[in-house]
């Protein structure tokens, strides 16, 4: 690969705040030097480029989000903000759905639906859904992705019946005589009927991730973790690492989902398993639910509830268990815990353990931390363990009001404080958690970063003022701070000597148009490793 000046740029190298260059030179995938033209220790290339001006920026690395989600969803209608704002207009969506119209075995599916952007107020049920199909199954996947809605074709394909228990740690919604209403409440419920639904076969599989770079790219994501990878019915490892071969271009870290996939991760790693650029990381464990689900676990009583605090789905003993294998393997734990109750069972658990990984890489990573509050921040930093933190502002951006509906005033001022995050936590990034909330396009790195800068939600409330970032800290929380929380090869995240080259240039400068401008703004190319890999029109 010949060595290549790119010139007359805009650079954010992401060695701090206050970093910039104007020049720089790339060899064999790998940045050589920084700098601007004429410096004494200019190298010699073989060929330039002339950036004419545009802002360039380390590329986004999206710590927590959901790849293999993402890629079969494809055919899935949107049911969110602002396509969709009442059960009717969901209806008529899930009708225009390709396989409409087909056999008894063929799926209608949708997928962001948020009871609280609904003018109905109120989550649809098999009776809203069988006005979609009687005959064909009928499944729309929440927002959260951890709960679901479906028709009653689906739940009789599912062989959830009125006599059918509720899992362990989830609920199937009932009307009044019992009969199942198709509401799926937490992953346990609802993973019986995304069981129940025909999977791909493993060449779809491959070739379906494999087009999700080029969603990536566009966006000017360089690396991915993927937060829900399983072993059943195919290792998503195989997958990606053959999807690598047709054309997946970021690299990748995998956590497996802890519980579904124990059984098989039981025999341990292999050591080429947890390297290159697509590997397995760690783990995912789940401490509770969602806010806007009302299922995360509290300490304070969602509000007009006086008694309900969420859900405990993580007990001390599967905590232990998950604590024992990624010792022994060399692997991360991520704990999904947006309650400060939750957040609290992991850090009391943690408090007399030493880290494991080396590296300086965070051996327990907090997943959303929505309420992470400075005390238990304080704690945290008082501990021998190392500790990252991934957390997600396009919830409170997105879903507003199920955030106001949901917490009393003082927790809701204490959602996402991302300014104390900085501050406070070394390891620590922004991510979308895509396509899990109410968003159309939930990982477009901008709207996350305008959210974060303004501080405003999509209809333009303010959402805790104080806790606002500057527009480098926040691209500090997409690139080289986001970095640091898992163990991607190589070093990525900054445009300087010896990381990877790989790169964003952008169509409008974002450190000087407007704020409000922001969640506008797009990448104009993207490199990986020093090869181009998008460029817009």
């Amino acid at each position: 690969m010949p060595s290549c000046l790119f010139t007359n740029a805009h650079v954010f190298t992401g060695r701090s705040e206050s970093d910039f260059a104007s020049a720089f030179v790339v060899e064999d995938g790998m940045v050589r030097w920084v700098g601007h033209v004429g410096d004494a220790s200019q190298p010699a290339a073989d060929q330039q480029v002339d950036l004419q001006g545009r802002t360039v920026v380390p590329g986004f690395i999206d710590v927590h989000t959901h790849p293999t989600f993402l890629s079969q969803i494809v055919d899935a209608v949107p049911c969110t903000v602002p396509l969709v704002e009442d059960i009717p207009g969901l209806i008529a969506a899930l009708k225009s759905h390709p396989k409409a119209g087909l056999g008894p075995n063929d799926w209608i599916e949708g997928w962001g639906y948020d009871e609280s952007k609904l003018k109905e107020g109120r989550t649809p049920t098999r009776h809203d859904l069988d006005l979609v199909s009687t005959t064909q199954p009928v499944y729309v996947g929440r927002s959260d992705c951890h709960s679901g809605i479906c028709n009653s074709r689906a739940l009789a394909l599912a062989g959830i019946g009125k006599e059918t228990p509720d899992p362990i740690g989830g609920h199937f919604g009932r009307d009044a005589d019992g009969s199942p209403n198709g509401v799926l409440t937490e992953l346990a419920a609802n993973s019986v009927v995304q069981r129940a639904k025909a999977v791909l076969d493993y060449a779809q599989a491959v070739g379906s991730l494999a087009r999700t770079s080029q969603r990536f790219s566009e966006r000017g994501i360089v690396a991915v973790t993927d937060m829900m990878a399983f072993t059943q019915p195919f290792h998503h490892l195989d997958v990606y690492r053959d999807a690598a071969q047709a054309g997946f271009k970021q690299q990748a870290a995998l956590y497996f989902s802890w519980e579904p996939c124990k059984g098989d991760l039981l025999a341990g790693l292999q050591a080429a398993q947890k390297e290159g650029r697509i590997k397995i990381a760690g783990i995912k464990l789940f401490a509770d639910g969602s806010i806007s689900g009302k299922t995360a676990w509290c300490s304070c009583a969602y509000k007009h509830t006086g008694s309900l605090f969420g859900m405990s789905l993580l007990s001390s003993a599967a905590l232990a268990q998950a604590y024992a294998w990624s010792v022994a393997n060399g692997a991360q734990m991520a704990v999904h815990a947006m309650g400060d109750a939750a957040l609290q069972l992991v850090i009391d658990f943690f408090a007399d353990k030493q880290p494991w990984l080396p590296g300086g890489i965070p051996s327990v990573r907090l997943e959303h931390a929505t309420l992470l509050k400075p005390a238990q921040i304080a704690q945290m930093n008082a501990m021998p363990m190392q500790w990252g933190v991934a957390t997600q502002i396009i919830f409170m951006f997105a879903e507003y009001e199920a955030y106001t509906e949901n917490l009393v005033d003082s927790e809701f001022d204490q959602s996402y404080a991302l300014k104390t995050f900085y501050d406070e936590i070394d390891h620590v990034a922004l991510s979308s958690d895509a396509p899990a909330t109410t968003w159309a396009d939930p990982d477009n790195v901008f709207v996350s970063i305008q959210a974060a800068v303004q501080r405003r939600a999509y209809n333009g409330a303010p959402i805790v003022d104080s806790q606002a970032l500057t527009v480098p800290q926040a691209l500090l929380l997409y690139t080289a701070r986001a970095a640091s929380l898992s163990p991607f090869e190589g070093q990525l995240g900054q445009i300087a000597p010896g990381f990877e080259a790989s790169f964003a240039v952008l169509d409008r400068d974002i450190f000087t148009v407007p704020v409000a401008d922001i969640g506008s703004l797009r990448v104009q190319a993207t490199w990986i490793a020093g090869e181009q890999v998008y460029c817009a029109a």
